[in-house]
């Protein structure tokens, strides 16, 4: 039986720069403390897949994209395929143009510059707190369990269910396009369907509630 929804959040931060490692979890253990979350730091993806494997907690993997050993893409893809990680984000210095679609094809829920504040970190994250519900809601058909849609995956279904296109929905949620296509692209193979339709009446299947009908 998978019990991820009763586990205790947890936030694990995973940069090789001990300075913005330490500060970095300093500030965001002050502003989760009060929610319930535990942070926690790793100074490698070796020491974080110790830390992930031998708990009982739902983690939020925020992964440096560039690190010796273990990192970037496939690192994404490493943390995501644990069983008890809800969410892998993604930050880094750089470009985000370049590396936002490949970080987000390789599975990440979010990209974040190292050049925001961790006030804009901590809010970010929050968001996808707020969402983890939607991987296991209550009443929802077990067939819910095998699917993985990260929150932003499910404000674009929610965005597709309201009959947005591609660009609106790219200005809705400020993000490009080629990243819009690349978050539909990734729905579409989670909920195993070929279109929008199908995804939206899966979804409401599902008993996602953010997802509306699509409007005739």
């Amino acid at each position: 039986m998978n019990d991820s929804a009763t586990r205790q959040p947890a936030l694990l931060i995973i940069d090789d720069h001990p300075v913005y490692r330490e500060a970095l979890g300093e500030a965001l253990t002050k502003e989760f403390a009060p929610l319930g979350v535990d942070v926690k730091t790793a100074s490698n993806a070796s020491e974080g897949m110790t830390l992930v494997d031998e708990s009982k907690q739902s983690w939020i993997v925020l992964l440096d994209m560039l690190m010796p050993g273990l990192s970037g893409l496939a690192g994404i893809k490493v943390f995501r395929s644990k069983p008890n990680v809800a969410h892998v984000v993604s930050i880094s210095g750089l470009d985000a143009d370049i590396w936002e679609p490949r970080a987000v094809s390789a599975g990440a829920a979010l990209f974040l510059s190292k050049n925001n504040t961790s006030a804009i970190i901590f809010k970010r994250l929050r968001a996808l707190y707020n969402g983890t519900q939607w991987h296991h809601p209550q009443g929802a058909s077990s067939d819910a369990h095998e699917y993985r849609l990260t929150q932003r995956q499910l404000e674009v279904l929610t965005l597709i269910s309201m009959g947005h296109p591609n660009k609106i929905i790219a200005d809705l949620l400020e993000i490009k396009e080629q990243t819009v296509k690349i978050h539909i692209n990734q729905i579409f193979k989670e909920l195993r369907v070929f279109n929008r339709t199908q995804a939206v009446l899966k979804a409401q299947k599902l008993l996602l509630p953010s997802v509306t009908p699509i409007s005739s």
